[in-house]
């Protein structure tokens, strides 16, 4: 038996789950060929924010292979589905996230649908504010007292040692910068081709990720620690 989308759980960019409002179902092919293209289109609203999210679910069908599935009641067929998010409200980042970290993330994420290649770029900028915030140096002195540029992965080399961050997280931030890296030097036709929206989304999540960890998690600690010292003080000291 064959079904057009699996029924899924869609997230807003605030934390919660969204209603199903309205979609739309368009399908597109040529006669020569059993091939065709079928784009579902779906908004969505959330009940906390309020804010609305479009998402396109696009695939490839056949014809010929439609009709063997179509009367096979013993198996379900399910399309594979490619999701692009086509419009979403902005993703507030945690309080404890320096301003000028946001605003480049924020940048990332607003241009995702436009151009995957400048969310790429951007995405690896964010890695330049990382080390500017934690006062890795983007410029040197050589042995003749000559000004010189640090790259990004001399400068996170520094990061790494400075702030003694874990092997897995070093592996997650080395992996975005040659992505990002890939974005600001390949062929723009290839990348073009080559890379998609969700693929886009996938490395913004990464770069989420890496933020949590370097700031998030750490104001969570100090904030616990001294909740627990609180603790302490008022039920365990004694008069």
């Amino acid at each position: 038996m064959l079904y057009e989308l699996e029924a899924g759980r869609e997230f807003c960019n605030c934390g919660n789950l969204m209603k199903s409002e309205t979609t739309f179902r368009h399908q597109s092919g040529e006669d020569e060929t059993p091939y065709y293209t079928i784009e579902i289109f779906e908004i969505f609203t959330c009940p906390s924010c309020s804010k609305a999210t479009i998402i396109c679910y696009s695939t490839i069908g056949n014809d010929e292979e439609d009709e063997m599935n179509r009367d096979n009641m013993e198996s379900e067929f399910y399309r594979d589905y490619r999701r692009t998010v086509l419009h979403a409200p902005r993703k507030q980042l945690h309080y404890a996230v320096p301003r000028s970290i946001a605003e480049v993330t924020y940048q990332a994420q607003s241009v995702l649908s436009k151009s995957s290649r400048a969310s790429f770029i951007l995405c690896r900028a964010v890695l330049e504010e990382i080390c500017n915030d934690f006062k890795i140096p983007s410029e040197g002195v050589n042995k003749k007292g000559k000004s010189h540029f640090i790259n990004l992965k001399e400068r996170l080399t520094q990061l790494f040692e400075q702030e003694k961050i874990s092997e897995d997280l070093v592996d997650i931030i080395q992996g975005i910068r040659d992505l990002g890296n890939e974005g600001a030097h390949s062929d723009h036709l290839t990348f073009a081709k080559q890379v998609k929206v969700e693929d886009a989304n996938s490395l913004l999540m990464l770069v989420n990720y890496v933020i949590e960890r370097l700031y998030v998690d750490k104001y969570r600690k100090q904030e616990a620690e001294e909740e627990l010292i609180k603790l302490k003080e008022k039920i365990l000291t004694t008069g």
